[in-house]
């Protein structure tokens, strides 16, 4: 199984996809400096020590079940962690561009004075609606 972050599908009004507007601030471009706040937020995540807690629990899960042969357990646990890791990341991933707390690179002053505020990643805030997360085999 794995976990997968992200865009939901969609376009802002001027046709662009939430996806493909979401890689350009990840990678950066010539005229926008990356912004991966995905990975900022999994690294958030991940490093958490609330986390560190969950995960131990759960190998200590996926252990137990092993031994005993409850391979269907093993599946179902590895989902739920999966998806409460998704769910985190995500939420984590709007707080960043809700908070602007400099972890992300600031905008130019150009796009600051378009816009009336610097807030990296938010403009309209329909980006931030249309992340999320997909948990698949």
């Amino acid at each position: 199984m794995q976990v997968k972050f992200g865009a939901l599908p969609g376009v802002y009004k001027t046709g662009e996809k939430f996806s493909d507007v979401l890689a350009w601030n990840h990678y950066g471009t010539e005229t926008i400096p990356p912004r991966p706040v995905l990975r900022i937020a999994a690294e958030n995540i991940l490093s958490s020590p609330a986390m560190k807690k969950h995960m131990k629990a759960y190998f200590k899960n996926v252990m137990a079940y092993s031994k005993r042969g409850r391979t269907q357990d093993v599946k179902d646990i590895e989902a739920k962690m999966l998806t409460a890791l998704g769910q985190q990341v995500a939420a984590e991933a709007k707080r960043i561009i809700e908070r602007n707390s400099g972890e992300l690179q600031h905008n130019a002053p150009a796009t600051v004075a378009k816009k009336g505020f610097d807030k990296p990643l938010y403009e309209t805030g329909q980006l931030e609606k249309h992340l999320s997360y997909e948990v698949s085999e």
